[in-house]
């Protein structure tokens, strides 16, 4: 089984994708695999939420994009490069990573309606599952 991991930063919980990371590990047959990555970001003096410029802003330095549009179709390109017999997952899906989805999705609604991952697991879910506190600090 292949895994797709994607993590989005936003301006503000709600607010616009400015930076996406993604690692998609292909295992083309058992104890066989390997890692292909997808990171950019915008410029990080536009991201105008206070807690955002104070807390992410500082340790996220990634290839930049000209526009929002582009950064968004990069990714979505490489989700589509990588997203057959994929599992996808992210650390706190909502609303952060479903929103970039979704972003992505209304940049062409006709031909993505169906192209975004379906189910979007995540791994604060499995933590609980495993008895875990899924707030716990991943670093």
């Amino acid at each position: 089984m292949n895994v797709f991991s994607a993590d989005a930063e936003t301006d503000g919980l709600y607010g616009p994708v400015w930076a996406i990371g993604a690692v998609a590990l292909i295992r083309p047959r058992p104890g066989v695999g390997f890692t292909v990555a997808f990171a950019g970001q915008l410029d990080p003096d536009a991201v105008t939420d206070p807690w955002t410029r104070e807390h992410v802003v500082p340790v996220v330095d990634l290839p930049r994009h000209d526009t929002r549009e582009d950064l968004l179709e990069g990714f979505w390109d490489f989700w589509i490069a990588h997203r057959d017999d994929a599992v996808a997952i992210a650390d706190c899906g909502y609303p952060v990573e479903t929103g970039l989805y979704r972003a992505c999705v209304e940049l062409d609604p006709e031909t993505r309606r169906y192209q975004g991952p379906f189910p979007l697991h995540e791994l604060s879910t499995r933590l609980l599952d495993a008895g875990l506190d899924p707030r716990l600090d991943r670093r």
